[in-house]
């Protein structure tokens, strides 16, 4: 289980009221932690400290519990809270979601008050309105310095920030009181070009921009990528233009589709430029995409003409023969090149700086100026008992994947499908590995790179699907080369010998965790999340273990064949 933060925030004099039939409170801030008890609609209870989207509330004079703040209400203590509407027309509701009839509407500067909270949603009053409003429009009582600061006073500025959170608000004037024009994402570059009192000016696709202070970055006049990492970008939206020029005057050259995961070669004012299919580039805007830095890819070391193996792992051993209980001649680090004397088996015998030999196993390396990246064909008769799967719960950490129509984070449905499949597998013999086991983050080079150095007989990426379109639902089997086909193929048809929503088909998808894999790999969207009966469906306990257990019967099948 993963530890619990020491520095958890306190949420004095509150409490929450349960808003689902049935909800369970577990021993900590997770769905990985076990169940402690399970509450009922209505339910109230204090809340003692809160951790990300999680909050500890207090069962009995002696014990705590840890309940998902998106299923839950919080109510405010015996004073509400004050608040500014930040946008025109700011449309108030009967219930906390976009599917709630609208009552009312609010404009720019009302001052309202807030009594309830529920996920990303404030219960208001203002005057005889009263209803549901998103919070991102609503701004709370803020130091008079940021809202009286006026665009006379900026001073100016010119360098390169980073922002350092993930949907960082950018606004249209310096100030909570600013409309919010987009958003920017961890890792971010924009242009700074002026300041106020705690605001940055910044440009912002092609037009001026404000950004709080305390999360932007100055990095240092040194710093720069490490020249084994490279940024991608996942599209989020259902298909977005490719541009010519880094603005949206820039001519339309094409367009890619949600889910693709492209390179980012350049960036500029919150636009990136991408590495499209068939050697092209094009520019996107970066606030539709999501971005990843990881570890490069080793093949793309292809301009090497004699083949070398790179090392991907820091202190590799580099042996006396082609033995794993042979004598360690060397250590390498991650990144060293040694030229390739020949291949014994599945070893490598490469040449040493200091003129001796050694060997190094081929799981572990990467191989350049070589045209055999294919797998090698293992054995799959024989059942599960022996064989090495790797399951990858996709997202993690900072990464919170496709967010739910009523406030689902896909990392923890993926979390918790996959240590159902975990458990079935282990009683049935195999080796199995989880590429995490805790609400963490781990780039996608990683996942792969697991893949490789355990020599998986299958990797199994488990997601769920998001679309603008709400009605969309069903799952789909991705899978990149042809070695990878037949799994997928399996695996899919057990689902839909078990599983009553659609069955979206099987497709190649381009994906870096089944594109750079060298194993049998496929890529599984389990529902869509984006969908209000598949999200409450797949959250269900009955749903996962079907899923798990179809999985866990394709597997089965395939190495039985």
């Amino acid at each position: 289980m993963p530890a619990l933060n020491a520095e958890k925030a306190i949420a004095q004099e509150k409490a929450i009221i349960i808003n689902t039939e049935s909800l369970n409170v577990r021993n900590g801030p997770g769905l990985s932690f076990s169940v402690a008890k399970q509450v009922h609609k209505g339910d109230e209870f204090q809340v003692v400290s809160s951790e990300n989207d999680w909050y500890e509330i207090k069962l009995n004079s002696s014990k705590t519990g840890w309940v998902a703040n998106w299923l839950v209400t919080l109510k405010a203590g015996s004073s509400a809270k004050k608040g500014t509407v930040t946008e025109d027309g700011l449309r108030v509701r009967d219930g906390a979601g976009t599917n709630y009839s609208v009552v009312a509407a609010l404009n720019n500067g009302e001052e309202v008050s807030i009594t309830e909270e529920q996920g990303n949603w404030y219960k208001i009053s203002a005057g005889s309105i009263a209803g549901w409003v998103h919070k991102d429009y609503i701004a709370g009582d803020a130091p008079e310095t940021e809202d009286s600061e006026t665009v006379s006073n900026v001073q100016p500025d010119n360098w390169t920030g980073i922002s350092t959170d993930n949907s960082l608000n950018v606004r249209n004037s310096p100030g909570l009181h600013g409309s919010i024009i987009g958003k920017l994402n961890k890792g971010d570059k924009v242009s700074v070009t002026g300041s106020v009192s705690g605001w940055f000016r910044i440009e912002f696709g092609g037009i001026e921009g404000w950004v709080s202070s305390q999360y932007i970055e100055k990095p240092s006049s040194a710093s720069k990528p490490p020249a084994n990492q490279v940024s991608y970008g996942k599209v989020i939206i259902n298909s977005l233009n490719i541009r010519e020029n880094a603005n949206l005057n820039g001519k339309v050259v094409g367009s890619v589709k949600q889910g693709e995961v492209y390179e980012i070669l350049e960036e500029k004012n919150n636009w990136y430029k991408l590495s499209l299919k068939g050697g092209k580039t094009g520019w996107a805007a970066g606030w539709y995409m999501e971005k990843t830095v990881a570890e490069k890819p080793q093949k793309q070391q292809s301009t090497r003409k004699a083949e070398e193996v790179q090392i991907l792992y820091n202190g590799t051993n580099l042996r006396s023969s082609a033995f794993t209980n042979s004598a360690i001649v060397a250590r390498a680090s991650s990144g060293e090149t040694f030229p390739i004397k020949k291949k014994t088996g599945e070893w490598y015998e490469v040449s040493l700086k200091n003129g001796q030999t050694g060997f190094v196993a081929s799981w572990i390396v990467s191989v350049s100026g070589s045209s055999d990246s294919a797998p090698v064909n293992k054995p799959k008769s024989g059942g599960l008992k022996g064989k090495t799967i790797l399951i990858d719960p996709g997202h993690g950490g900072r990464d919170s994947g496709t967010i739910g129509y009523r406030g689902t984070f896909e990392k923890d449905l993926t979390l918790s499908t996959s240590q159902i499949l975990y458990d079935l597998l282990k009683k049935a013999g195999a080796d199995v590995i989880l590429t995490r086991n805790d609400d963490s983050y781990s780039s996608l080079n990683t996942r792969v790179a697991l893949a490789h150095y355990h020599d998986s007989d299958a990797f199994i990426s488990i997601h769920y699907d998001s679309i603008s379109d709400s009605s969309v639902k069903g799952y789909t089997a991705y899978y990149y080369h042809q070695y990878q086909k037949e799994l997928s193929q399996t695996v899919l048809g057990s689902l839909v010998k078990s599983l009553s929503s659609r069955n979206r088909g099987l497709k190649q998808g381009d994906y870096f965790v089944i594109r750079e894999n060298k194993q049998p790999a496929v890529l599984l969207e389990l529902g869509y999340l984006s969908n209000p009966s598949e999200e409450a469906l797949t959250r269900t306990h009955s749903f996962q273990d079907m899923a798990a257990r179809s999985i866990y019967n394709g597997l089965d099948e395939y190495f039985s064949e």
